[in-house]
């Protein structure tokens, strides 16, 4: 009986502590789909279907990563640089495992003006050196970068076609690193870089503030260009400046503008607020920032048509919600040039080069196409390539004649509301693909391959396809960790200092705006799970030692019992002795 209620006892407790392990087996059916319960609250929808005509167009090109050192001889291993030779062909349009070479940029820019070389403007999201350490790019390779790029995209298109760019973390030196103020530094970009080329006056005296500027088109429509590098989380320049560069007051007063003018507002940057959908655990921005930014756009979402942004180097989308659930505007992430593979990032993936189309008219984004080169088809080959048609470009100052092959073929990877089924891009509809996404699992594939610019990583299990879903729609750091299950662990309380170590270590940011290190000694989840089986064996012992404990004493109780119920005997020192001597 004892050693029954033992047993018992044991494995109600290892039960108790395998279910409190184990916390997403509700989230998911029988075949592993998301279910939808009480416990995702969309709130009402808002908004109305428009109109699907598309009055105009515009461009976006991002995360091009040219690298200068790129060869079709270098190493794989080490970006394909040419000062590490190998057997191996890299091809002449880039390899997976290393960023941009110049023919896949110039090709890029060509195939755009190809589809559709009279688009209403286009915008340039960012982050064109490459992502080296041999040396890393200094400010003067910084520039000589930007202006060939600026170069080329101008002498592409026609004079009357916008060119709107934006600055990227790696867009300066040391990469990630912009200062809250100076006048001088920004304006280099201007001189050095090209890009009072591209940008009119009253934009340029914009940018000089801080790297952000506004820009009209004649429909009436407003681009606002940011600097989000100001509350990138490694910018350790910006950590303790309550408005760096005075963009949130700028931001607001031209937010007012447009909502008083009845209009619309494009919002454009390099890197969105929240999380990396395929690694939803630490923030882009500063926890200073990052909710301060959403609570400003949430405020004017009215007016906003569509947020664009690059940075991800994937393809997904971000719905901005009030505390309630009502989505207030959508902000749509575009996959990269570059085809490199981030290996130091979690949930990171190489892609196909990637360009995005967009369709619009005055009062919404309506719909727009994706397209990629597929890297494997365009290389083909090597013992069959057929080179021809010379070109020449400017690399550090100098002529430089390069041999390109025959014209590889950019495809239409997908349009975003037929492969979708969408009426529109506006907020109604981007929320009900959102919830289509986590109930129909093949749909949710789709999407995940094409997060990937058509990239094969395989299927997206349950605990990738929460990674997506919390991110998409919690952009807010505590929302983050409520959808995510983060907010139960308690770390340092520290505030967070970037450091090189800041890839390697991904910080996960608790709701009060500290950083909760998980992997560090004190709060891993391995060693919690191990904290955790610890406490619960020695609840286990305790029990038992217990019931042992209890066991004996009535034993005990027993014994003398019985003991009380024998005959009293003399056991005086005669009488014993008396006693021992009849013992036969």
């Amino acid at each position: 009986m004892l050693r029954s209620i033992i047993i018992l006892i044991i494995v109600g407790l290892w039960l108790s502590v395998t279910a409190s392990l184990t916390p997403l087996k509700e989230l998911t059916d029988d075949n592993g789909a998301w279910l939808a319960d009480d416990t995702w609250d969309y709130g009402p929808d808002v908004g109305q279907d428009k109109t699907n005509v598309h009055e105009g167009t515009f461009w976006q090109i991002t995360d091009i990563h040219w690298d200068q050192q790129y060869s079709e001889f270098g190493d794989a291993s080490k970006m394909c640089h040419e000062n590490y030779s190998s057997i191996e062909h890299n091809g002449i349009y880039g390899n997976y495992l290393c960023d941009s070479p110049w023919p896949l940029v110039k090709n890029a820019i060509n195939t755009m003006a190809e589809i559709n070389n009279k688009p209403d403007f286009i915008l340039w999201t960012g982050d064109n050196v490459p992502h080296t350490n041999d040396p890393e790019p200094n400010f003067t390779v910084i520039f000589n970068t930007i202006s060939n790029i600026t170069g080329e995209l101008r002498t592409t298109f026609q004079d009357s076609v916008p060119i709107l760019p934006v600055l990227g973390n790696h867009d300066a030196f040391p990469k990630d690193y912009f200062p809250v103020a100076g006048e001088e530094f920004y304006g280099e970009y201007l001189t050095k870089g090209g890009w009072s080329s591209v940008l009119p006056k009253s934009a340029q005296l914009e940018f000089r503030q801080g790297g952000y500027y506004g820009y009209e088109l004649p429909t009436g429509v407003t681009v606002l260009v940011l600097n989000t590098n100001l509350y990138y989380a490694p910018n350790a320049l910006g950590v303790n400046a309550s408005d760096p560069c005075g963009q949130f007051a700028w931001l607001r007063k031209r937010l007012q503008q447009v909502q008083d003018n009845n209009s619309m507002v494009i919002i454009s940057a390099h890197a969105p607020p929240g999380y990396f959908e395929r690694f939803a655990e630490e923030p882009f921005f500063n926890a200073t920032y990052n909710d301060a930014y959403v609570d400003l756009l949430n405020e004017f979402g009215g007016i906003i048509m569509a947020q664009i942004y690059g940075h991800e180097h994937t393809d997904s989308f971000r719905l901005f919600q009030t505390a309630k659930g009502d989505t207030q505007s959508v902000a749509f992430i575009a996959p990269s040039v570059t085809p490199w593979y981030p290996a130091p990032v979690r949930g990171g993936t190489a892609v196909n080069p990637s360009l995005r189309l967009y369709f619009y008219n005055k009062t919404a984004l309506l719909d727009y196409a994706q397209y990629h080169l597929n890297l494997t088809r365009a290389n083909g080959p090597y013992s069959d390539n057929v080179y021809r048609d010379q070109d020449i470009f400017v690399l550090n100052n100098v002529s430089v004649k390069y041999t390109g092959l025959e014209r590889p073929v950019w495809e239409l990877y997908y349009q975003a509301t037929e492969a979708y089924g969408l009426k529109s891009l506006d907020v109604v509809n981007m929320k009900n693909l959102y919830e289509q996404l986590q109930l129909d699992d093949d749909l949710f594939q789709k999407y995940y391959l094409r997060n990937s610019a058509g990239f094969n990583n395989g299927l997206c299990d349950v605990t990738c396809k929460k990674h997506h879903a919390c991110a998409i729609a919690n952009i807010k750091i505590k929302d983050l960790n409520k959808c995510m299950g983060y907010h139960h662990f308690q770390g340092y309380r520290g505030r967070f200092k970037p450091s090189k170590f800041h890839k390697e270590f991904p910080i996960f940011i608790k709701e009060d705006g500290f950083p909760v290190n998980f992997h560090s000694t004190s709060s891993s989840p391995l060693v919690i799970a191990i904290i955790v089986l610890s406490m619960s064996l020695t609840t286990v012992l305790a029990v038992i030692l217990a019931v042992m404990l209890i066991a004996i004493t009535i034993k005990r109780n027993k014994i003398l019992r019985k003991e009380r119920s024998l005959p009293v005997v003399d056991l005086t020192w005669g009488r014993r002795q008396q006693n021992y001597k009849q013992i036969p």
